[in-house]
């Protein structure tokens, strides 16, 4: 009836352009992708008006002849693979063989090549995906390709594209995200003239982090390693007082590939786990160096999602990764950044009202070299058996809520409520995953009053509170009886606990158990620790400190907020005018 038709190449190229070439960035991309391919060791990429007037992208890389010349720009054809097997084990950038066609489709371009043994190189100007003119011309080895109005022939493409500044913003991310690990290359981006990032052939990883995130970042890394057959995961995590408020410092690579993964990206929530606060996320630079027969790259039109053969063993390494890197890392807050500045502030503060009440003056302290003493009574000394550089010599209780020590270099203040609430938290959590919650029978059991819904709630979830040491049991329509609850909150009424774990259950119907257990674990040991106002004596002071300094993950309580700070005698005699 002559309804199917089969559509002509310049037809065929404009839809692979529609899924290859959203926007400018995806034009920087797919060449700079070519370019690395090629064996590039400079690169510079040239923008004008966003790239939707001009794309130009330069490197050293082998170049080509005429004749593959004006293959490249032929739908699949690619150097990249040659039989159905390659697509088993690509190392390469690109491989598919459309993008170039793709891009000629919807702009104007010229490109200029040379490989290293001809005298000449190739010159061709195409437009609309057809050859308009071709020369020989005089250049250097390697490739200088020109996108000229973008989407020229296709209006209501180039009518939703975004503002120049947004469309600038993904080309900067583009590169960016290419450019980082792609050491060993130099990378220059230019926009209207303005050198915007710059990446020498020499600078490693850490070092292209601290050229474009700045040295707060690329000071508070830790790095990160786990290896298994076939599988390397590599790279840097944030220490967790550099949290940002949204993911727009967090980088993951397969291959130096840079990919988009959720639940890759849960693990590293995962790894960071107590040691970040609600709603804030970490930094990171993960690289996942694969066998390449183990991940297929080809789910996505533009290779941003790739699929892998065990993506639970990937999940496990990367959580452990980052879960090693942060137990033997210093964490204690040292600077003041982000939210910890307020803190800092007001502790400062107390700490000026301290040194004056107790001797009148600030006169009162004396200063060493690199020491800080107080004239007052003999210090308590902890230090921990496994983390070295936990140690503090105790000065006293500020405020009823910090504890204040020294160091060999700092002034030490610990949150007493928090510290104590991760000691809570860890110990529970210890008891639950070894089955063995300590108990403690009531001799009076408490009861609970609750509505239907509440009712419900409890009686799915009765595995959940026993493995927390409450038993409960129906006493009525709408009532419960508790006979027994956790060692660990002493006096403290149960019922106060079940409620506000009743209302969290309520929250997280849909989540895994074992993530529901850590909130409520988290939020027992938070309503069972020690409070800002209560007031220790010194052997309170002491055991709390020696069952903190030991725990696995100290730096932060449950919910993430920091549980150490230290300021510098330095920065403290700064505080006193003794320094400028």
């Amino acid at each position: 009836m002559g309804i199917i038709q089969v559509l002509p190449d310049s037809v065929i190229n404009q839809i692979a352009a529609g899924e290859v070439v959203t926007r400018p960035a995806s034009c920087v991309k797919e060449i700079l992708e070519n370019s690395i391919d090629a064996g590039a060791q400079n690169i510079t990429i040239n923008i004008l008006s966003a790239g939707k007037k001009l794309i130009e992208i330069k490197d050293d890389g082998c170049g080509m002849d005429e004749e593959d010349c004006e293959r490249a720009f032929l739908r699949h054809a690619t150097s990249k693979i040659k039989n159905l097997d390659d697509l088993n084990y690509i190392e390469t950038m690109g491989f598919r063989g459309e993008a170039l066609a793709a891009i000629a489709s919807v702009s104007r371009i010229e490109i200029m090549t040379k490989i290293e043994k001809d005298n000449t190189g190739t010159l061709l100007y195409i437009e609309a995906g057809k050859i308009k003119r071709k020369e020989k011309v005089a250049i250097n080895k390697g490739t200088v390709i020109k996108v000229m109005d973008l989407f020229y022939n296709t209006p209501a493409r180039l009518k939703f594209l975004k503002t120049n500044y947004t469309e600038e913003l993904h080309i900067i991310d583009t590169v960016l995200g290419i450019a980082l690990v792609n050491t060993g290359i130099s990378f220059k981006l230019i926009m209207d003239g303005k050198e915007i990032l710059y990446f020498p052939k020499d600078a490693v990883l850490k070092e292209r982090i601290r050229l474009h995130f700045g040295k707060e970042i690329s000071d508070n890394l830790i790095e990160i390693n786990n290896l298994s057959d076939n599988i390397k995961i590599h790279g840097y995590v944030g220490k967790p007082q550099i949290f940002r408020n949204d993911r727009n410092v967090q980088f993951l690579f397969v291959n130096k590939r840079i990919i988009t993964s959720k639940r890759l990206n849960y693990a590293i929530y995962d790894g960071y786990s107590t040691h970040l606060m609600k709603g804030k996320h970490p930094v990171s630079f993960i690289l996942i160096d694969i066998n390449p027969s183990y991940v297929d790259v080809n789910v996505h039109p533009a290779k941003a999602e790739v699929k892998f053969k065990d993506e639970g063993k990937i999940y496990n390494m990367m959580k452990q990764a980052i879960v090693d890197a942060l137990n033997y890392a210093d964490l204690s807050i040292s600077q003041p950044i982000n939210s910890v500045y307020e803190v800092k502030k007001n502790i400062e503060e107390s700490i000026k009202d301290y040194f004056v009440n107790e001797h009148g003056s600030s006169t009162g302290v004396l200063f060493k070299t690199k020491q800080f003493e107080v004239k007052k009574q003999d210090k308590i000394e902890v230090k921990s058996d496994i983390k070295k550089h936990l140690f503090v010599r105790v000065i006293g209780q500020l405020n009823k809520t910090y504890i204040i020590g020294e160091d060999d270099l700092n002034l030490v203040i610990i949150d007493q409520h928090a510290a104590h609430e991760k000691v809570l938290y860890e110990k529970i959590i210890t008891e639950i995953n070894q089955g063995n919650v300590r108990l403690q029978e009531l001799l009076i059991p408490e009861i609970i009053e609750v509505n239907q819904q509440e009712k419900k709630i409890i009686e799915n979830n009765k595995d959940i509170f026993k493995k927390m040491g409450f038993e409960i049991e129906q006493f009525g329509e709408r009532q419960f009886k508790i006979t027994t609850h956790p060692v660990i909150i002493r006096t403290k009424a149960s019922t106060l606990f079940v409620k506000e774990a009743i209302s969290l259950l309520s929250e997280k119907e849909t989540v895994e158990k074992e993530e529901i257990l850590k909130n409520l674990t988290s939020t027992l040991a938070c309503r069972a620790a020690l409070k800002a106002g209560d007031e220790l004596t010194n052997q309170e002071i002491e055991a709390l400190l020696k069952d903190y300094f030991e725990i696995n993950t100290p730096y932060s309580c449950p919910h993430g907020r920091p549980a150490i700070a230290k300021i510098s005698f330095y920065e403290v005699e700064k505080m006193f005018k003794r320094r400028g």
